[in-house]
């Protein structure tokens, strides 16, 4: 089945737009990197653990995401143990990434950690119909229907706001992505951490007694 053709907002009018579309601001999604970038210089000293640098900036990327999105009324949303909003009256999720490269035409973003089934599941949520793919028998009527978007942070200080899917661990799908910035405003961050500088999926069971 053919692919879906991937929308890419660049000039500013149709980032604002489609921001404000899906209830973000620009401004929100620069503080938000701002934030993580800063987390991550900090964590940059050989004192910290190899990965310290992208989970500090994971763990705050993620709280500045969530105080941000809750003053606009977003919920707190933790779907098949992700992190991330819920928008109050859409089938919109929003969640925190760490990412490799940004905002390029030529290189696809790739999370600087391999993303687990609950990931997986979630992004999956209404992305086979965009994709004309049919529904994998795994996927339940739950999960259908859901947007799910990244904010995409990279070193660089290139940012994008990017609705993806997720299959074998990483984003293989794009479907649309929001070039926020560039990066150009920004003092490159030294990569002292290893590529796993992410938050870990867990897949969780639960038995029945």
């Amino acid at each position: 089945m053919p692919r879906a053709v991937t929308k890419i907002y660049i000039d500013d009018i149709d980032v604002d737009r489609r921001l404000s579309e899906l209830g973000m601001d620009r401004q929100d999604i620069l503080d938000i990197r701002d934030v993580a970038a800063s987390m991550h210089a900090t964590g940059s000293s050989p004192l910290f653990p190899a990965n310290g640098a992208g989970q500090l900036a994971y763990q705050y990327g993620t709280r500045e995401l969530r105080a941000t999105f809750l003053k606009r009324s977003w919920e707190i949303d933790q779907s098949y143990g992700t992190n991330g909003v819920r928008h109050p009256d859409h089938k919109l999720i929003v969640l925190y990434q760490n990412v490799d490269v940004a905002c390029s035409l030529t290189d696809l973003p790739q999370a600087r950690s391999r993303k687990g089934a609950g990931s997986e599941r979630l992004s999956q949520g209404n992305s086979f119909e965009l994709m004309e793919e049919d529904v994998p028998s795994t996927h339940t009527e739950e999960g259908l229907g859901v947007a799910v978007w990244y904010v995409m942070v990279a070193q660089d200080g290139a940012v994008e706001v990017t609705h993806a899917v997720i299959k074998g661990n990483k984003f293989s799908e794009f479907i649309e992505r929001i070039f926020v910035h560039d990066g150009s405003d920004f003092d490159g961050l030294e990569d002292r951490g290893s590529s796993d500088d992410d938050a870990v999926d867990f897949d969780i069971t639960i038995s029945r007694k």
